[in-house]
């Protein structure tokens, strides 16, 4: 299924798992061969097997199922009466469409602080496509690098300027300029994250305990690992945080 259209279906996930009648579609899917009676089945059967929990279950299916799925999709929609979602479906595909960015006109996002520069990328190419990132280099402190004869070897080519019709995938053979970050997500991407009405976020409300109890001894990893497991194990309804980095050193708070 085309990214639009993936990202389409997830923004309308509520309003098809509350509206949709499930009964209403299985011959038309049949018919249109969106899905086969075994894949039907298995909806149906999806959780409580509530109207609710198939409806969400088939709009999860249905990004597995071609890059015709979604405007089939609404044609089954439609040859089944429910005429409202199709048409909102149906727009707000093409709006989608109408704004998604041309190759003339790109919007780059350019992962480092200084200015970035264009590069003449020959005739079919994007003329506002930026130079790659070529880092920085770090002092080493390893004895090893300092060895007589150490001739290490990269496992890609490193790039080079002005590389013409070389097509080779090339490399930088320094540290990338976003080096020293860490990220971390309240739950999995494309997972949901839970929130009590009354204390609020499940990730927040374990970080900010996990931290009060834990920064004055731990590196930021360990803490994150403690809030990964203490929400992972949290209520009846599941989340799972997580991170990555690009850290060198191990990242301690300041408490005292």
């Amino acid at each position: 299924m085309d990214e639009a259209d993936r990202q389409l279906l997830r923004r309308s996930r509520v309003r098809l798992v509350s509206e949709l009648q499930v009964v209403l579609l299985w011959d038309a899917l049949l018919s249109r061969e969106l899905f086969t009676p075994d894949m039907i089945e298995d909806i149906q059967r999806a959780g409580s097997g509530s109207r609710r929990d198939q409806a969400r279950q088939l709009i999860i299916d249905l990004e597995t199922r071609g890059s015709q799925a979604l405007p089939l999709f609404i044609s089954c929609l439609e040859d089944t009466g429910q005429d409202g979602l199709a048409s909102f479906l149906r727009t707000s595909r093409h709006s989608a469409k109408l704004s998604k960015p041309t190759p003339g006109n790109p919007t780059p996002v350019v992962l480092r602080p200084e200015p970035p520069r264009p590069v003449d990328t020959g005739s079919g190419g994007f003329s506002d496509v930026w130079q790659k990132d070529h880092g920085f280099e770090v002092a080493s402190t390893s004895p090893e690098d300092r060895l007589s004869g150490s001739n290490p070897e990269t496992d890609a080519t490193p790039f080079q300027e002005g590389s013409g019709t070389m097509d080779q995938p090339d490399a930088m053979s320094s540290l990338p300029t976003p080096s020293d970050i860490f990220v971390s997500y309240s739950t999995f991407p494309g997972f949901v994250s839970w929130r009590d009405t009354k204390s609020g976020s499940w990730y927040v409300e374990t970080l900010d305990s996990i931290f009060e109890q834990w920064a004055h001894v731990e590196d930021l990893q360990s803490l994150l690992l403690r809030v990964a497991n203490a929400v992972s194990v949290k209520g009846i309804y599941k989340q799972m945080p997580g991170c990555f980095n690009f850290l060198r050193k191990k990242l301690f708070f300041k408490t005292q």
